[in-house]
């Protein structure tokens, strides 16, 4: 599990002289390819919030998020509660859900699948109106429609990127579910999804998913 934090920070951590020398420096590529040949292997990874971004970026999932390089006047919400739907109830990753939950989005991404991902949307913000039900949400229309959660088949393991906090300073019991079902999940509980078709327009790339290799990306 990957817990919230920007993906430089979780490749190279605190710099030396900032932090007492055994908290320096993060997972480096030793460590992103130690988590390449676990996913690949068969192993879960579970990413919250912006480290969803980290596990896009150095496994090279096909996914985009739709919020990248926004300025605060074209996107912002800094801390609210946002309401998602669940498009598969039946699915078990979904087991104790209600069908809209509430999550806790601060500064986190919203997903796009790009050409050639396999998987499933877990949960997706309501397109066709403002997913806020408390806080201040600037131009709510970027995120209408985007999925929030996504499961990520990656050879013979799984991703699942979700971009929001369910853990919330211990709060969000509401959004709990999402990472325990994938605790579930990892025992190979339910059958990997299928492709996920991008829309219509959105840019072809991401790393083929099926690909053994292990040697890790150029920096």
């Amino acid at each position: 599990v990957l817990p919230d934090s920007n993906p430089d920070t979780i490749l190279n951590g605190f710099g030396p002289g900032s932090v007492p020398g055994e908290y320096v420096g993060g997972i480096g590529e030793f460590g992103v390819m130690a988590l390449r040949e676990f996913v690949l292997a068969g192993g879960t990874l579970i990413t919250f919030n912006n480290a969803s971004l980290f596990a896009i970026d150095q496994l090279g999932l096909p996914v985009k998020n739709v919020l990248a390089g926004l300025k605060d006047e074209e996107f912002f919400c800094s801390g609210c509660l946002l309401r998602v739907e669940v498009p598969d109830m039946t699915h078990s990753a979904a087991a104790g859900l209600p069908h809209d939950p509430i999550v806790m989005f601060e500064r986190g991404p919203a997903f796009e699948a790009k050409e050639g991902l396999r998987g499933r949307v877990l949960a997706a913000y309501p397109k066709d109106e403002s997913p806020l039900m408390s806080g201040y949400l600037l131009h709510p229309e970027r995120i209408q429609g985007k999925a929030a959660a996504l499961e990520v088949q990656y050879s013979k393991g799984r991703v699942y990127l979700l971009g929001f906090r369910p853990q919330w300073r211990g709060q969000s019991h509401g959004t709990y579910k999402f990472f325990f079902n994938a605790f579930y999940e990892s025992q190979g509980l339910s059958k990997p999804g299928g492709a996920i078709q991008p829309p219509k327009g959105a840019e072809a790339g991401g790393a083929h998913q099926e690909s053994g290799s292990t040697k890790p990306p150029a920096q």
